[in-house]
């Protein structure tokens, strides 16, 4: 659970899936195309060297982006992820609130592409774009 309240308009997702109230909680801002996620990294996230692991943060990049598509797309279009890449440019520490804030450059009729960063306090910590297949 969070040791501080969530940055600025975000409110607990309620709806997440088993996986993700594993990871989680996590917090949204906004609809639609302008949405933006956010995690505390807690000590459950850390990985051996005290930094939040890159699974998790990946995690993040993955949900947040087929979110965004769903978000973007018509009829909340249903998507599974093909290809992801991050590049991991920083650490997260504990206490640290993770923002995603994404981008989805382009759906077409069988994939979508999206890009992804993570900020800490604006400082941006990992970058991910992804490819997803569009299921109609």
């Amino acid at each position: 659970m969070p040791t501080s309240s969530p940055p600025a308009n975000f409110s607990l997702l309620e709806e997440t899936g088993a996986f993700l109230e594993h990871v989680g909680p996590i917090y949204r801002r906004g609809v639609g195309e302008e949405v933006s996620f956010a995690l505390q990294v807690d000590e459950r996230h850390l990985n051996l060297g005290g930094v939040a692991h890159g699974g998790l943060l990946a995690t993040l990049v993955d949900f947040s982006l087929g979110r965004a598509i769903a978000a973007a797309g018509e009829d909340a279009t249903p998507a599974a992820t093909v290809s992801l890449t991050t590049d991991f440019l920083g650490p997260a520490e504990t206490g640290d609130w993770l923002i995603a804030h994404t981008q989805v450059e382009r759906i077409g009729n069988r994939l979508a592409f999206a890009d992804c960063s993570l900020t800490v306090e604006g400082r941006e910590v990992v970058r991910g774009r992804a490819v997803f297949a569009v299921l109609s």
